[in-house]
């Protein structure tokens, strides 16, 4: 995951060499929704499964912007997981708005995530306790990639500083019980 992250990151650089490019660093805070895949399980030991779990994440931001598009990475902590991504923005639409003030953009974005062991160990007790009953060992994976799309909008404050409100839905395929991520951002970039 980590060489895909690399190599994404170096053929989106060299794509827009020719072009003027901005750095920033920012901060973030994201309002996160975690769908929950439901526990199917009998009587007695089924686990009170909520369908989704919501959370507030903050973390900093890494990015360099062209005229049109941008790649940002983000690390996101809270006490229940740890994100750690890059996403690539297409900015659009300057001429329908005729200002630079405000810009839209959609995106797509592939990170890892760390969830909390003891929250996935709960969520998967019964398949854990039904194992060790029949004498097999049972690993449950923490962590896991992610996959999704964004899009939101850019709002220049000043000429080094920006507002980004943005919203994204993320896959969560491999890491039970989560299913997806979904939720909104705000973030505060400094262009240097």
């Amino acid at each position: 995951m980590i060489r895909l992250l690399l190599l994404l990151t170096f053929l989106l650089h060299t794509l827009h060499a020719e072009e003027s490019t901005y750095p920033f660093i920012g901060i973030t805070g994201s309002i996160q929704t975690m769908d929950l895949q439901p526990i199917v399980t009998a009587a007695p030991n089924r686990l009170n499964n909520p369908e989704s779990a919501d959370s507030t994440t903050f973390g900093i931001q890494y990015g360099v912007q062209t005229r049109d598009y941008r790649t940002i990475f983000t690390y996101e902590n809270t006490s229940d997981f740890q994100t750690l991504d890059v996403g690539v923005d297409y900015i659009f639409m300057d001429d329908i708005f005729g200002t630079s003030k405000a810009r839209p953009y959609i995106g797509a974005t592939i990170g890892y995530i760390m969830y909390d062991e003891s929250t996935i160990v709960d969520y998967n007790e019964n398949t854990i306790v039904a194992n060790e009953a029949k004498a097999i060992n049972t690993s449950i994976s923490t962590s896991d990639g992610y996959y999704g799309l964004d899009a939101g909008f850019i709002f220049y404050i000043t000429d080094s500083i920006d507002l980004d409100i943005g919203y994204h839905y993320y896959f969560v395929d491999r890491l039970e019980p989560l299913n997806t991520m979904s939720g909104f951002s705000f973030s505060l970039h400094y262009f240097y």
